[in-house]
């Protein structure tokens, strides 16, 4: 019997595309919004810091195509966070980041 298992990561890729521009700054404000979603600035959204449940600094890296944020463990572990069970979108206008977890 063969038995796969789904990994929790703390990892999420964002093709730099998605963006409108990847500021010089050295973290990014998370916001968790719901139990289904996390949202993430470049710059404090004060609409996002009154409704969220948590929030914080998250740290990410640039490569020539993408961003990799880094979530700490805990909310990647509360949220269950899989590479399979999340969806990325982001606005242009806003230059924002919403993650939304199945």
């Amino acid at each position: 019997m063969t038995q796969i298992m789904k990994m929790e990561t703390n990892e999420i890729e964002v093709p730099k595309d998605m963006l409108s521009q990847v500021p010089r700054v050295k973290h990014l404000r998370v916001y968790a919004l719901s139990k289904n979603t996390i949202a993430l600035s470049f710059q404090p959204i004060d609409e996002w810091s009154k409704r969220a449940l948590w929030q914080g600094e998250v740290k990410f890296q640039k490569t020539n195509g993408s961003i990799i944020v880094h979530l700490p463990p805990p909310l990647s572990s509360f949220y269950s966070i899989t590479q399979d069970n999340i969806t990325i979108s982001t606005s242009q206008k806003t230059n924002t980041i919403q993650i939304d977890i199945e």
